[in-house]
């Protein structure tokens, strides 16, 4: 198997591995034919209140096992090849990557679906919190998904 685990398959921390480190460590079976990125960024609107950064948290080891399980969830689920869930925790400006899925299929249907659940799930259920932090110097926790 043409497999390298350089990079997690899953992981939480104040590391950004990127989409490129991914890219380039994973080596997928002859028999996939998609990859689908999604990567969460956070953003600023007026409608917002002007977002300058947000201040990610978690508790680590219980928002790595979860994490683990939608990942082999959506494996099942799907059928697709291999799937990467990686979130930052810390300050996060606007603009910087904060939330990364990466998931390999056979086709692009399946490979799209399953990205779109492990986002979902990881939102939904990730015990990971954030802050956010306005230009006016105020700030809010937000709930989750």
């Amino acid at each position: 198997m043409n497999v390298t685990y350089s990079v997690p398959r899953v992981y939480i921390g104040y590391e950004w591995f990127g989409v490129e480190r991914i890219l380039s460590s994973y080596k997928p079976p002859r028999d996939c034919g998609a990859v689908v990125v999604f990567t969460g960024v956070p953003r600023s609107a007026p409608e917002d209140g002007d977002v300058k950064e947000i201040h990610y948290e978690a508790y680590p080891e219980m928002a790595l096992k979860v994490m683990n399980r939608i990942r082999e969830e959506t494996i099942d689920k799907f059928g697709v090849k291999e799937v990467f869930i990686h979130h930052r925790l810390g300050v996060v400006p606007v603009g910087e990557p904060s939330f990364l899925v990466v998931v390999f299929g056979g086709h692009r249907e399946e490979t799209f679906m399953a990205c779109r659940y492990a986002v979902d799930e990881t939102k939904k259920r990730a015990p990971i919190w954030k802050k956010e932090v306005f230009t006016s110097g105020k700030s809010e926790w937000v709930l989750g998904a």
